[in-house]
């Protein structure tokens, strides 16, 4: 039977918990591979980090803010990167990540402080609220709550509200459509924009600009 689609998410900052049958890490270095990898998908993908915990040897939690990137792409870039360095046998990551929407300051702190385990280790980023941790290098994490802006999807316009809002959008920035199709990088400099603008979901933007919801996902993680 095929899987059930992932409904669309209203919100950008989302909480991750992933599990595995298998043991996820057996020792420090593992956890330091977790890292590297979550610090090169930062890097192509451009989420933020607000918390993590490596500290089991089961499971692992992540809080990010997607800025509008898929979490699905994002997630199986970490999760393909990392069981590649394991090899193990059969598969390393059988079911699929749990996501939860946070759609409020006070909820992102509820969040943190239900994932973090009061340790000293580097590997669970409790220890950042504290001046004499040390953070991974290079690895950003970002914990300034007070100037927290939580952008919300906006999946309430169908389709056609949406080709009337690109429509107006293009009008006022003088784009011709005949152009932006034949040139990709208009159009490709079209979707970061109006995606800025309108928030629109990965779905809709590809309705519009007549590609692939992965190809769009593609687009928005190139700066």
């Amino acid at each position: 039977m095929a899987r059930k689609a992932r409904k669309e998410t209203t919100s950008t900052l989302l909480s991750i918990t992933q599990r595995s049958h298998q043991q996820l890490f057996r020792n420090d270095e593992d956890r330091k591979m977790m890292l590297e990898i979550l610090k090169q998908a930062q890097a192509t993908f451009d989420y933020e980090c607000f918390a993590y915990c490596l500290l089991d040897e089961h499971i692992f939690k992540l809080i990010l803010d997607t800025k509008g990137r898929s979490i699905s792409t994002i997630m199986a870039s970490i999760l393909m990167s990392y069981s590649s360095y394991r090899q193990v046998e059969g598969k390393l990551f059988s079911g699929r990540f749990m996501s939860k929407e946070l759609k409020s300051e006070k909820e992102l702190e509820d969040e943190i402080e239900l994932i973090h385990q009061k340790t000293n280790s580097q590997y669970n980023s409790f220890c950042f609220h504290c001046q004499e941790a040390k953070r991974p290098e290079e690895f950003k994490i970002k914990l300034d709550l007070h100037n927290l802006e939580i952008k919300q999807i906006d999946s309430s316009l169908n389709v056609e509200e949406a080709k009337l809002k690109l429509e107006s959008w293009m009008r006022q920035k003088g784009c011709d459509p005949l152009e932006m199709k034949r040139n990709k990088s208009m159009r490709n400099q079209c979707i970061h924009e109006f995606r800025k603008t309108s928030n629109c979901s990965l779905k809709t933007l590809g309705l519009l600009f007549e590609i692939s919801e992965s190809s769009v996902s593609k687009i928005l993680s190139t700066k």
